[in-house]
């Protein structure tokens, strides 16, 4: 059975590693490495690895300065060893059988390939207690090839949670792909769009092989710090897709159709902007009689 490689990245999550790791400890399949990377946390997450290695020899740990989620997952693909890759946040689980049915639906696939699962969320002090939320969305691709999902459809019709893939390893070291540091958030959108780019083989395992922890502090719920990052990571890749005329149009109708979503008021901003400039000219440079006559003709007309 080939090894999959784990990476739990950790800040300030003390708190939530020891039931992440836990989740991947009742595993049914064994053969598993779990790589901790501790990014500069303050908090206790240290001491709690350590705990946890002591525990199994499966699991490792490293630590660095602070240098936000993307980075820390690009340090444990730098040291991970597996076949297939596992990302898992540490403030999230897996179900038990999640790992050896994605091994199984990929067995015998020699072309670059994923799979993925449907996810559930969970109460932030209750793992067990399925959470019902009306803006889910589910992990569907409709769409002829999945990257135009992933372009066109994610975060307003489907989402896909980070813990419910398996990436074939090589996805990472010979493709070389990575998250995307500058980006302060959606760097897994970005990432996957990079992945699917390369037209993967896509396999789906059946049930909610996924849990999603729902906490008060999150930083999806940062509005304005999301807008932010979703714009960058989309304006590059409307650079990355210059030269493919379908994609160009995806890219443009989900950059307008985010700026709705989040709200974005800028465009509104520039036309009060220039409405006023236009009528602060229209009183400076317009004779006061011919203003007058307007305005009486204007009256008229309504």
């Amino acid at each position: 059975m080939p090894l999959v490689s784990v990476i739990i990245p950790c800040y300030n999550q003390a708190h939530f590693l020891t039931d992440s790791v836990g989740s991947l400890i009742a595993q049914t399949l064994d053969n598993w490495e779990c790589i901790i990377v501790n990014d500069g946390s303050p908090d206790d997450t240290r001491a709690v690895a350590k705990s946890l290695v002591q525990q199994d020899p499966r699991i490792r740990y490293f630590e660095q300065e602070n240098c936000g989620l993307a980075c820390a997952r690009n340090t444990g693909l730098n040291l991970a060893h597996g076949r297939y890759i596992q990302f898992l946040d540490a403030d999230d689980l897996i179900a038990p059988e999640k790992l050896q049915l994605q091994l199984d639906a990929l067995k015998g696939i020699n072309q670059l390939a994923l799979c993925y699962s449907d996810y559930r969320h969970c109460h932030e002090n209750n793992v067990d207690q399925t959470v019902k939320r009306d803006n889910f969305l589910p992990p569907r691709f409709v769409l002829d090839r999945p990257l135009h999902d992933i372009a066109a459809r994610w975060e307003t019709q489907f989402s896909i949670p980070v813990h419910s893939f398996l990436f074939d390893a090589r996805f990472f070291t010979e493709k070389a792909i990575r998250f995307d540091v500058t980006l302060p958030n959606h760097e897994d959108w970005d990432c996957w769009m990079q992945i699917f780019a390369l037209d993967p083989i896509v396999k789906v395992t059946p049930g909610p092989l996924a849990i999603y922890r729902i906490c008060g502090a999150a930083m999806c719920m940062n509005k304005q710090r999301m807008w932010y990052g979703f714009r960058k990571a989309i304006r590059k890749q409307q650079r990355n897709f210059r030269n493919d005329s379908v994609m160009r149009r995806i890219l443009a109708g989900k950059m307008q159709e985010m700026k709705i979503a989040y709200g974005d008021k800028k465009p509104f901003v520039v036309m009060i902007v220039l409405r006023n400039y236009v009528n602060r000219m229209y009183e400076k440079l317009v004779p006061w009689p011919i203003q007058k006559f307007m305005a009486n003709i204007f009256r008229g007309a309504r």
